[in-house]
């Protein structure tokens, strides 16, 4: 081979040029990984250079024929939470070994569906950051401007998929995330003369859609589960009214003080605690007790576990250890602002400012504006959830349906290899509902067989 041909052939390569893939964003191998056969990439996207405000991103090939297969793109909510550390314990290609020192093949992850991209937002979450101050205090809009000049910048950076069938995805306040930027790429494409993205579909789960009417939601869960009386859910529904489906506002609601006194007495009653804190750390999974083991087990290499109901509530606890390895950084490609402070999958000390007034926002509007362009959407529910009650997303996809004039085609159970997997409400194959069994507020975390299982014949398969 001619040497200079041999040279070009390196330069491109160390630049990124080849086949359109940037492969100086390559992962050759995170620490611990098993051999795998698919290829990962992460780095940096800069959304504004100026302001020194950049996003993280982890994009993992499908492990079968990627260059056939869509893109999907993961959200987590929070807000305040790392889409990358998130796809450790749910849809990525691995969670970590017990001693949190390795990692081992997810057996349920997406990839098996698709290539999957992962984006630390808003900014101040995992390694997404900003060298200017003001823009930790972010919110739904600014947010969403900063992901459409991501996906476009990333587009670029990676050409094969700018037009591949894609899908959105997320949980809890992706609810918010997720909407709102599928809209953005919808009115992108009325705009372009380019390329446009081809959305054929979202995936919702446990999605915060209608925040004041999901917290009261809270307590009809609890009434329901026999964990409060019907005269402390009376009083509830009594002095925290003027809330409805149909009196919805976007206006921040001030909860009275005779309200908030029957909430708190609510909360300590369901979890029969003295501590309305502790009561609340028990929404996201009413069926399971936390993880509380001691970090100093992971350092001396110790294995730490605790299963619950054929979950291992210790995930989250070991994903926040691997992603502190300084070995795990460097071959991610990550944390190049060198963090004064610990990494965590959730609520650190990056200073990020989430607008509270945003949370309020209906998200009803912001659906229809995607299911009147025949996108359909996917919403999964936990049943042992509550931070986000299935009783009231149920209430808001019939909202949703009612104002959209879409029929009620399916209600029924659903299965998945002999194995009841919940309720399906379905209207006129358009906006679906899920819920799933044992399922806490992480549904792909809590249950990932079922999870996979609706992505791939539900999301996917209905799209086709």
């Amino acid at each position: 081979m001619d040497n200079r041909v041999l040279f070009l052939g390196l330069f491109l390569f160390t630049l990124g040029g080849v086949n359109g893939f940037p492969m100086n964003d390559l992962i050759e191998k995170l620490p611990g990984q098993p051999n795998v056969t698919f290829r990962q990439f992460s780095g940096y996207i800069d959304v504004d250079e100026n302001a020194g405000r950049s996003l993280f991103y982890y994009f993992v090939e499908a492990e079968n024929d990627p260059m056939n297969r869509p893109l999907t793109i993961w959200l987590t909510g929070g807000p305040g939470c790392g889409s990358v550390g998130d796809g450790f314990l749910s849809v990525g290609p691995f969670i970590t070994t017990a001693n949190a020192h390795g990692l081992q093949r997810n057996l349920y992850s997406w990839i098996k569906a698709s290539n999957l991209l992962f984006i630390d937002s808003p900014i101040g979450e995992g390694w997404s950051y900003s060298n200017t101050s003001s823009d930790h205090e972010v919110g739904d809009e600014s947010t969403n401007k900063d992901l459409l000049t991501f996906i476009l910048q990333w587009s670029e950076k990676y050409p094969n998929f700018k037009s591949r069938d894609l899908y959105l995805g997320g949980s809890s306040y992706a609810g918010h995330f997720i909407p709102n930027l599928a809209n953005a790429l919808l009115d992108y494409n009325k705009q372009s003369n380019n390329f446009k993205f081809n959305i054929k579909g979202l995936a919702l789960g446990n999605p915060l859609l209608r925040n004041k009417l999901d917290t009261l939601a809270i307590y009809d869960f609890f009434w329901s589960r026999g964990m409060i009386n019907i005269n402390l859910h009376q009083q509830i529904l009594k002095e925290c009214n003027g809330i409805d489906e149909d009196n919805y506002s976007n206006n921040a609601t001030k909860w009275s003080k005779l309200c908030q006194e029957a909430m708190d007495k609510a909360e300590l009653a369901a979890f029969v605690l003295s501590s309305i804190n502790a009561a609340k750390t028990s929404h996201f999974d009413v069926l399971r007790a936390s993880c509380n083991e001691k970090w100093e087990d992971l350092v001396l290499g110790k294995e730490v576990t605790k299963v619950s109901y054929e979950v291992d509530m210790c995930i989250l606890f070991r994903a926040d250890f691997y992603f502190n390895i300084p070995e795990v950084q460097k071959a991610f490609h990550g944390n190049r602002t060198n963090l004064g402070y610990q990494w965590k999958g959730c609520f650190e000390k990056s200073g990020l400012k989430y607008s509270d007034a945003d949370k309020d926002i209906d998200m009803l509007p912001a659906l229809k504006k995607i299911l009147q362009q025949s996108i359909p959407i996917t919403i999964f529910s936990g049943d042992q959830d509550a931070i986000v009650p299935t009783v009231g997303t149920l209430n808001h996809v019939n909202k949703l349906a009612k104002d959209m004039n879409l029929n009620l085609t399916k209600d029924e159970a659903w299965n998945h290899e002999n194995k009841g997997g919940g309720w399906m409400y379905s209207y006129d194959n358009l906006l679906t509902l899920m819920t799933v069994k044992g399922a806490n507020h992480h549904v792909t975390f809590s249950k990932p067989f079922e999870a996979l299982f609706i992505f791939t014949n539900i999301v996917i398969n209905r799209s086709h």
